[in-house]
């Protein structure tokens, strides 16, 4: 009995999705994160070495501990969660102003570093693709393309012919 294959002689399409298509660099805002880490770092530097003082009543250092925690919690989610990196830039923003309070910023090196991190996260965007690009609905574009040519032939038949109340007002 001859043996069936159930193989296509076809090459099979891969699909791959729009991000793996973009190059590395353009994925994650590299830059500012790595800017809110040392941020995290520096903020937490001081309450660290004040452990002994953090408990203390009246003390700052535990506030330090904790926006230091949360702004290094801030770099990670971003290099995780790289669609979200605006609001984790906001966020780092809000919690190095922050940290001056608890921590001198990090001896406003840190504060300094996350304010430029959540900055440059937040105007990040990752570039544009070629599968993103081809998914703009021409229907909507070949719309916009009437309305534009038509405005500007309103505009056309409206210089052709003057007005006589134009004429009117200067004679």
């Amino acid at each position: 009995m001859p043996q069936v294959s159930f193989q296509s002689s076809r090459p099979q399409p891969q699909l791959q999705s729009p991000q793996s298509e973009l190059p590395k660099a353009r994925r994650r805002p590299r830059l500012g994160l790595s800017c809110i880490t040392l941020s995290g770092v520096a903020t937490l530097w001081i309450p660290v070495n004040l452990y002994w003082l953090a408990f203390v009543s009246g003390s700052f250092a535990s506030a330090g501990l904790l926006f230091g925690t949360l702004i290094l919690a801030c770099a990670i989610l971003g290099w995780l969660f790289p669609q979200n990196t605006r609001i984790i830039g906001v966020f780092s923003i809000i919690l190095s102003v922050f940290s001056i309070i608890g921590a001198l910023g990090g001896l406003v090196v840190g504060a300094l570093l996350g304010i430029v991190g959540g900055a440059l996260c937040i105007a990040w965007a990752p570039a544009t693709s070629s599968a993103s690009k081809a998914s703009v609905n021409p229907k909507r574009t070949k719309r916009a393309k009437d309305r534009a040519a038509s405005a500007r032939t309103r505009e056309q038949s409206k210089e052709k012919e003057p007005s006589k109340n134009a004429w009117e007002k200067w004679f």
